[in-house]
């Protein structure tokens, strides 16, 4: 049981937290969902590439339709984190470059989640639904779907959303090092624009991913690490 006052009057039965003491622990859940996104997102969506299906037959296409919608069903609220984990990159900083990688993650968000769900989902669907039809039926079905994802006016969605995730990591780097960031992190977030150039699946995925998640480890866990200023810091 615990007793405060209120107004000189005794209260019972009231968890008090001096302000002191509520503030930290409010400090320490943010941090800790901070790096759960910063982490854990990079880390989940470099994983998931791995599986990422790559049927080559129509045979395999047809087997491999449901789990193709539900790879780009799990990959969509990735996205989302992925590109919320940039806009934590530069927590704290101000200026051109910052700027200019919010938004450009917001694009990537937006035109990359339009694409999945239109070339990668859509195909699954399609395939899946395949299951049970003559050889013939899938055949035409598959062949009608598969090069959706690489050679239809879809893939200028994949081209804006991947164009926008290189431009967002590059300023993102540019912002970081010139906050004092060191060279690793730089390094390691240019790759992770370069590489998902090749697409997302295995293994320019993961190991676009992979990067990302190096450089966010490299930040928030090296000591003397780089920090989120609780007052906005400006770069150039």
């Amino acid at each position: 049981m615990r007793y405060c006052t209120e107004d000189g009057i005794m209260v019972v039965g009231k968890d008090i937290l001096p302000p002191r003491a509520e503030g930290r622990m409010n400090m320490e859940l943010r941090s800790a969902l901070r790096r759960l996104v910063l982490l854990g997102t990079p880390l989940a969506f470099a994983t998931l590439e791995i599986f990422h299906p790559q049927p080559s037959s129509v045979v395999e296409g047809v087997e491999q339709g449901g789990w193709f919608m539900w790879f780009h069903i799990i990959q969509v609220p990735l996205t989302g984190l992925i590109a919320l984990a940039v806009y934590l990159l530069t927590e704290g900083l101000e200026g051109r470059t910052v700027m200019v990688s919010r938004w450009a993650i917001g694009v990537f968000a937006v035109f990359f989640s339009a694409y999945d769900a239109a070339a990668g989902i859509a195909t699954g669907y399609a395939l899946r639904n395949a299951q049970g039809l003559s050889a013939g039926t899938q055949e035409a079905i598959f062949e009608a779907v598969i090069d959706m994802p690489g050679l239809s006016l879809i893939f200028g969605l994949s081209i804006v959303g991947t164009g926008a995730w290189v431009v967002a990591l590059i300023a993102a780097a540019i912002a970081l090092g010139r906050a004092g960031a060191s060279r690793g992190p730089f390094i390691l977030l240019i790759l992770a624009g370069v590489f998902l150039l090749g697409g997302h699946p295995f293994p320019f995925g993961t190991l676009a991913f992979g990067s990302f998640f190096l450089a966010t480890a490299w930040l928030e866990l090296t000591p003397g690490r780089l920090a989120s200023a609780s007052q906005p810091s400006r770069v150039s």
